[in-house]
């Protein structure tokens, strides 16, 4: 499903860099699940959790059985975006994302000259995506207030400095201080972003095209990967 920031077509490089250095019994946890492009392809313990608690409703209603529709018109999509609370939470976190531009919360409605149906691949993405999270610890809060276990690897994917589009606040400071205290309590943490302060190492990037508009307009950003904890000394694991 479609998802703006989503990690779809880096997936798995960041997650091989990441699990070669996760320790075996270490606990996956993401705070900013997303899409779930990136904790749904790793094995292990996992916890995902997002401030946005239809995204959470959404896949507990997949995982449970509900099937999105197939099929959402321009005018379906502004009558559940202007009366929300006539609705339920998993279909607004299907409609407000899979059904808006650019996977941009309750942007544009998603249309184009092709006639692509929106709907139904976000549909099909979240049925593929299905098996895949049968066994992921769902939580519905904020970042600062998921419970995390001892020595856990986790991989944050936050709001990125200077953009927009998620719908919530969000204080980087705060959570560059989150990162480190984090760190202080011995855990492993990565985050995906396109700059950060100094004390967080680089240690993958690649370019990427990001659309900026329904006309297809785009520009060239830079996807890094940075680390904060130190990095683990290598050791060779024989099977």
């Amino acid at each position: 499903m479609q998802y703006l920031g989503g990690k779809s077509r880096i997936a798995k490089q960041i997650i091989d860099i990441m699990s070669a250095e996760r320790e075996e019994g270490m606990t996956w946890v993401e705070p900013f699940m997303g899409s779930g492009k990136v904790i749904s392809k790793v094995s292990g313990r996992r916890i995902g959790a997002d401030i946005n608690h239809e995204m959470i409703a959404l896949f507990k209603a997949i995982r449970g059985g509900w099937k999105p529709p197939t099929e959402v018109t321009r005018e379906f999509y502004q009558t559940i975006k202007n009366n929300q609370e006539n609705y339920t939470d998993h279909l607004k976190g299907f409609v407000s994302i899979g059904c808006a531009f650019g996977g941009k919360r309750w942007d544009a409605y998603a249309q184009n000259n092709k006639g692509r149906n929106y709907a139904r691949c976000a549909y099909d993405a979240l049925m593929k995506l299905k098996p895949q999270i049968k066994d992921i610890e769902l939580f519905s809060c904020d970042y600062n207030s998921l419970n995390i276990p001892s020595r856990s690897l986790i991989y944050c994917d936050p709001p990125y400095a200077n953009t927009g589009g998620y719908g919530f606040e969000f204080d980087h400071d705060e959570f560059y201080q989150w990162c480190r205290d984090r760190v202080a309590d011995g855990h492993y943490l990565f985050v995906s972003e396109y700059n950060m302060p100094s004390d967080f190492q680089e240690v993958w990037s690649r370019e990427t095209d990001v659309t900026l508009s329904p006309n297809n307009n785009s520009l060239k950003k830079v996807e890094r990967l940075y680390r904060l904890h130190k990095k683990p000394p290598f050791s060779l694991k024989m099977y």
